[in-house]
This record gives structure tokens, C-alpha cells and sequence, in this order.
């Protein structure tokens, strides 16, 4: 499954920006598609990822991650924890609060921390609670409000000459509001209305782990196994849209969906001299559902029913070898699925894609192509990294197939202080999902409102399109290319520079799948200089440009009959400027500033999901 990395305007993180969070290392992997978190664009509060699928890494007995940017570092606009942070402390705790009641609380300690074992905590909390929408006069006092909480505990053991044991349990817990509902339909018909549904879900997930000694001349594996659940609370009953007046409203009458998924990962890799080896790697998942009213009566367009209980495996067999500086792999995804879709179209038995990756290191020059692929399993818990606030019911469980994701490029330098990289990369997909906009759905099925409307679209009473995709979860498949170029100019603590961008050109199902805003421009530029030695100050700008969400809208044909196509919504170019200054008293406390959207742009993230305007925070840090 791929992961998923962000990619945004500049969020309020919030660390300390001293000297022990400046490091990072980069982990080998397979070439990871970008695919866009929309929830976190310039939203504070932030939701913490959980990923079930890191490798155990072997600094993991000798330092904690932590699962955020230093605030210095404002989010890049084309990546997201492409490095990883490490703290050298025993502890931290940071703490900050800004404009609209943001606020945010990390925290961590590993009461064990010795060279073969580590126990620790860590805490996150991130809120936002005064800012007000404005979307119509109904909903004038209605306030976005979102809370999330997110504790974890991890462990490691290393067994002298056996390897090393590793477990992590997670959970997460968030309540919010669908703060972009418009309950204007209902005036009059619904007396007592809330101005905003809330919701709330839960994010558990538990994994242990062994990794063997890496070794030239023996046989090494690791296997991991664990589970997660990924659940809502409730989901309401919507209005028929096919008739002129709106059906009752079912405050907390049906239950959401529940998601399970029991996972394995392992691999073991059988060298065949000192610079070849052979391997095979293993990814299963087994993902069941509940929660639904079946027995209930519900609106007649919309009446969900439960998902099967599915299954799907990967095996990964493949050579890899080294030559000087040339490192070569060469091997195939085969997915294996069963009871995976709808009951009338199941997912294929067999589905296959490349997995190749050579990279050559010539010095100041480096080259690399990765041909890459598989299947992805559309769930609850990968759709909230796409959109927090998407529907929280599952219709359809088809995986997401890619027969090619790659991406060939160089990277050059640095020479005194300056490096810069191309690349290029085509993407195909197959049954991507176009996103599940449950605010428009609340909304009596409607677009996002004032939006220009496609001509020929049939109408509903006010003028806005008929939409089905809403209710049957639609997808496409689409396919195109990017490009990109990186440079930056490094001359340590007096100043850093660093600028990237991309460029895809997109059209329906022709374009590069680059987040569910499918934006054509994607550039970011970053600015930092440490005068001395306790202040640092940084300043960013990110852009997001031609922006289209895409659903299936209907229109009248020729003969009379609807038709639907694929349509394309216009959002606004995100674009922000961000500024961050931070002053260490000590090395082991400081105080922060941030201040983002310094534009005071406001856009919608995604259909119906508008975003603050400028925001202002502070806190400290502390290092134990």
C-alpha cells in the first residue's frame, strides 16, 4: 500500500527549533508517489498519522521520532516526512497557542533508554474552536470547532546476535464538526436543528515486530504483524434529492462504519555473494466491517449496506545487486485479492506491476529510476489522509490498481553550497476514487456554493447540479506526467535558501493524481538564516495552482436522456506565506513565533471546506 505524504501550505507544527532537531537521515524504501493530505492546509490542529507500515529502522534503540517538523521548518508544499526528525533527549514538551483558540501539546519520554532497550511515551494534542465560516446567515453563530488527541507507546529490545524486537500501540481519538453544513433547506422543517452535525472517531492500532541482524553472508528476515481499527461514531440521513422537498433529518439515528484490518509484513532476503541477493517480501491484509443499521428504515436513495469481509497479499520476489556506485532491483508486485469490491464486481483475482529501482552515484551528480506499481486498498483510514472530513460510510471496497508509478530524474552538487534536481514521472491509475464530499452531501447533494456551474448540467431547485457520485462512491481512472525541479543554496547558519516546484498538466482522466484537488502547479519556496547562534527566523511561500475537483455531474443528452460525465469543480490557488522565528535560551528551552497565511488568502481546501485566513501562534519548548 502506498504511503501517504502531505502536501500543502505551511501548517503551525510546532517544535522546538534547537540544534538536536536539525538532523535527519533518509530511509531506503521503494519510490513513494505523492499523494496530498488536504486537512492539513493551513489548519493547526493536526491529525496524527499512524503508520502501520514503517520498517523498523536501527536507530530505533538509540533515539525517539518525533512525529513532527520543527516550527522553524514550515511544511513543504511538496512532501511530507520525506526525513525524519530525531530527538537525542530523554523528553520533550512543547506547548503553543495562537489566533481562533489554535493551540497544540506535544510531549514525549522514554523512561527506558539504554543501548539495547527503549521504552517511551508520546502525547499530541492539537484543537481549533472560535473561527467562524460564515457560509450563509443560517449558520452566522456556526463555529469551526476540532479536537484531536493522540497518545502512543513504543518499545524495542535487541537480543545479542538474534535481532531486535519492536512493538508500538497507537490511538487516536478526534471530535469535530461538519462546520461547512448549511442547513438552509431545512428552515422551517426541522425546528431545533443543530447549525452543525459533529462526529467523532477512533484510530487504534497495535503492531510488534522482529528484525534480524542484516548480514553479506546469511540469511536476514523480519516479519511484523498487528491490527487497526479506523471508526466513526454516526452518520445522518440526508434529504432525497429527487424530490422538491427534503425528507426528515435523522440527527443520531444510524451508526457508521467500523474498519478493521489485520495486517502481516514480512521479508527475507537470501544473499548470493557480497554484492547480490535474492528476496521475497510479503504485505497481507485482511479488512472486515461493521457498524451499519441494516435493519433500519432509511431514506430510499441511500441506504448503505455493509462491505464484505475481504482479503488481499502481496508477494514481492526480486534481485537486487551493487556495482561501485551502481545499485540495481529488479522484481515484480503480484496482489492477490479475494471478496475485494462490490458482491456484482469483485476485484480480479490477480493483479501485477514492476518494482524496479536502479540508482547510480557518480559524485556531485546522481541518477535514478524507479518503475513502481501495485494495488492499493481503499479504506476508511487511507481515505482520512486524503480528506479528514469525508464521508464516514464505505459503499465499495475496490482497491486502487497502478500498473506504472515512476519517476527518472538527477540531482546535481552541492558545489559551494548550491544543488539542484529534474524529474519526471508518469502515473496510471485504475478505479481511483473521486472523494466522498460528506458536507455537500449534508447539503442536499450540492456543490459547494456560488461556484460557476458547467453548462448543460441539469439542475436541481436552486441551480445547482444533480450529483450522484455523492452516493455511489464514483471513480476513474486517469493517467499523466510530471515534472519537477529542485535548487537550493546552503551557506549553513547565515542563510538557506531552497526553492521546488512541479508542473502537470490535468484535464479529467488526463493528468497526474496528485491529491484530490488535482492542482496543475505546485511550487514552494524557503527562506531561513540564523543571525546567531540563539535566534533563527524563517520565511515560506507555497502555492497550489489550478486547482479542479473532480465528480461525475449529469447532463442531458441529445435524445432526451441524462448522461453523466466526469466534471471538473474550480478551487481557489491555495497560496501562503508563512513566517517563523524562534529563540533559544538554552539548549534545552525556547520560545517560538509563527505566523501563517500572511496573505490572509481563504480558500476552500476541498468542496465545502473553507480555511482560515491568517493565524498567529507562540509557545516554548522544553528538552529533558
Amino acid at each position: 500500500m502506498n504511503r501517504y505524504i502531505i502536501s500543502a501550505t505551511s501548517l503551525l507544527c510546532v517544535m522546538s527549533a534547537s540544534a538536536q532537531f536539525d538532523q535527519s537521515i533518509s530511509v531506503e524504501g521503494k519510490y513513494v508517489p505523492e499523494v496530498i493530505r488536504l486537512d492539513r492546509i493551513n489548519a493547526f490542529p493536526r491529525q496524527e498519522k499512524f503508520s502501520l507500515e514503517t520498517t523498523p529502522l536501527s536507530y530505533d534503540a538509540t533515539g525517539t521520532t518525533a512525529s513532527f517538523a520543527p516550527s522553524l521548518y514550515p511544511m513543504p508544499a511538496m512532501g511530507w516526512r520525506d526525513t525524519r526528525k530525531i530527538s537525542n533527549n530523554r523528553g520533550y514538551l512543547e506547548l503553543g497557542a495562537g489566533s481562533w483558540l489554535n493551540s497544540t501539546l506535544s510531549a514525549g519520554y522514554r523512561f527506558i533508554q539504554t543501548e539495547k532497550s527503549v521504552l517511551g511515551l508520546r502525547l499530541q494534542h492539537n484543537s481549533t474552536s472560535l473561527w467562524k465560516p460564515n457560509l450563509s446567515e443560517a449558520t452566522g453563530d456556526t463555529r469551526q470547532w476540532r479536537y484531536d488527541e493522540a497518545l502512543g507507546i513504543y518499545g524495542s529490545h535487541i537480543f545479542d546476535g538474534m535481532g531486535r524486537l519492536d512493538a508500538a500501540i497507537d490511538y487516536h481519538i478526534g471530535n469535530f464538526n461538519y462546520y461547512g453544513f448549511n442547513p438552509v433547506w431545512f428552515q422551517g422543517n426541522a425546528p431545533g436543528m443543530p447549525a452543525a452535525p459533529t462526529q467523532t472517531l477512533n484510530d487504534l492500532s497495535v503492531r510488534i515486530g522482529w528484525q534480524s541482524p542484516a548480514a553479506t553472508d546469511n540469511i536476514s528476515w523480519n516479519a511484523s504483524v498487528g491490527t487497526r481499527y479506523f471508526g466513526y461514531r454516526r452518520m445522518y440521513d440526508i434529504p432525497d434529492i429527487r424530490v422538491n422537498t427534503p425528507m426528515s433529518y435523522g440527527v443520531a439515528s444510524l451508526k457508521s462504519t467500523r474498519e478493521t484490518d489485520v495486517f502481516l509484513k514480512a521479508g527475507v532476503v537470501f544473499p548470493t555473494s557480497s554484492k547480490s541477493s535474492v528476496g521475497i517480501d510479503l504485505d497481507a491484509d485482511l479488512v472486515a466491517y461493521s457498524g451499519y443499521d441494516e435493519g433500519k428504515e432509511l431514506n430510499p436513495l441511500f441506504s448503505p449496506m455493509k462491505p464484505d469481509t475481504y482479503g488481499m497479499f502481496t508477494l514481492t520476489p526480486y534481485y537486487r545487486f551493487s556495482i561501485d556506485r551502481l545499485n540495481f532491483r529488479l522484481g515484480v508486485d503480484v496482489d492477490i485479492a479475494a471478496g475485494a469490491g462490490k458482491k456484482d464486481d469483485r476485484y480480479n483475482l490477480f493483479h501485477f506491476a514492476p518494482d524496479v529501482a536502479v540508482d547510480f552515484n557518480g559524485g556531485p551528480a546522481r541518477l535514478y529510476l524507479h518503475i513502481n506499481g501495485g494495488s492499493r486498498l481503499h479504506t476508511l483510514a487511507a481515505g482520512s489522509e486524503l480528506d479528514y472530513y469525508q464521508q464516514p460510510f464505505i459503499l465499495n471496497t475496490t482497491p486502487v490498481y497502478s500498473p506504472l508509478d515512476g519517476e527518472f530524474g538527477a540531482s546535481f552538487g552541492p558545489f559551494s553550497g548550491f544543488s539542484a534536481g529534474l524529474g519526471f514521472a508518469f502515473k496510471i491509475l485504475r478505479g481511483e476514487y473521486l472523494g466522498g464530499w460528506y458536507q455537500q452531501l449534508l447539503n442536499y447533494g450540492r456543490y459547494a456554493y456560488g461556484t460557476d456551474l458547467p453548462a448543460g448540467l441539469l439542475q436541481s431547485l436552486e441551480g445547482a447540479p444533480v450529483n450522484y457520485s455523492f452516493l455511489e462512491e464514483e471513480t476513474y481512472n486517469v493517467h499523466g506526467y510530471s515534472l519537477r525541479a529542485n535548487i537550493n543554496y546552503d551557506l549553513g547558519s547565515i542563510f538557506k535558501i531552497s526553492a521546488q516546484g512541479s508542473y502537470q498538466p490535468q484535464k479529467g482522466e488526463t493528468g497526474y493524481f496528485n491529491g484530490l484537488d488535482r492542482p496543475r502547479w505546485v511550487a514552494s519556496i524557503k527562506a531561513q538564516t540564523n543571525p546567531w547562534k540563539p535566534l533563527k527566523l524563517s520565511l515560506a511561500y507555497n502555492y497550489r495552482g489550478v486547482r479542479n475537483a473532480y465528480i461525475y455531474g449529469t447532463y442531458h443528452n441529445d435524445k432526451g436522456f441524462n448522461e453523466s460525465v466526469l466534471t471538473a469543480y474550480r478551487l481557489p490557488d491555495v497560496t501562503s506565506l508563512d513566517f517563523g522565528a524562534s529563540y533559544s535560551f538554552t539548549d534545552s528551552f525556547s520560545l517560538w513565533l509563527q505566523a501563517d497565511n500572511l496573505l490572509n488568502r481563504k480558500i476552500e481546501m476541498l468542496p465545502g471546506l473553507p480555511s482560515q485566513g491568517i493565524a498567529f501562534a507562540g509557545g516554548f519548548s522544553v528538552l529533558f
